[in-house]
């Protein structure tokens, strides 16, 4: 039961996870992300600053390979931070987390099966555009149900270390089992993709983006 209470912090990542596809990759040519809202390269990383329970972390993701996950064609996201990671699928206009995984004191890995996938974030970006998901986390021993209820509040001017930046706010209020809901705010730059999120209990910010030197 404890174990899958933590899929609240892979959540709360993997919601704002730069999740995407690879510009250069075939799988991903008809992502509709004509303002860069959402990019991501394969060889890409974005280095977050983690700040959770008065403790500050440095996360860098990085996307290193792409595959098929129960038959469906996903990206691979990986962080530094607790060995996190999550498989992303495109379908049509809407990007979905399908798996996730977390490393349990180096000797396996928790790895959680959203079914049906989730739902997080659907192109074009419009203000007021609003959709749920209704389905499960799942491990080798337990499921639990997950509700999640999504808002784009629109373009919003956020200051980030001294810089501004125009971008969309996401709101998700999630639910875990009977778990009290929470909500997750994330921020979505043009030409950076993510960038800020922040929840009860942790906030992240963008520090920098390297995109990918490969050919």
């Amino acid at each position: 039961m404890k174990l899958i209470r933590r899929s609240g912090l892979l959540l709360s990542l993997m919601l704002l996870s730069l999740s995407s596809y690879a510009q250069t990759s075939g799988i991903v040519k008809s992502l509709p992300d004509e303002g860069g809202y959402y990019p991501l390269d394969l060889g890409g990383q974005w280095t977050f600053e983690l700040k959770e329970k008065n403790q500050i972390k440095t996360s860098v993701v990085t996307c290193d390979k792409t595959a098929k996950i129960n038959h469906l064609d996903c990206v691979h996201l990986k962080s530094s931070e607790n060995r996190l990671s999550c498989w992303i699928e495109k379908k049509g206009d809407v990007v979905n987390i399908v798996q996730t995984s977390r490393s349990l004191l180096g000797l396996a890995n928790l790895v959680i099966t959203f079914d049906p996938p989730i739902p997080i974030l659907k192109f074009p970006l419009t203000k007021g555009d609003t959709w749920e998901y209704q389905g499960w986390g799942r491990t080798f021993f337990l499921s639990k149900p997950l509700h999640v209820r999504y808002q784009n509040k629109g373009l919003e001017t956020i200051q980030l270390d001294g810089k501004s930046y125009q971008a969309y706010r996401i709101e998700a209020n999630y639910q875990v089992g009977n778990d009290p809901a929470k909500i997750q705010i994330s921020w979505y730059a043009q030409g950076l993709g993510f960038i800020h999120s922040h929840s009860d209990a942790l906030e992240i910010t963008l520090k920098k983006y390297a995109p990918s030197t490969r050919p």
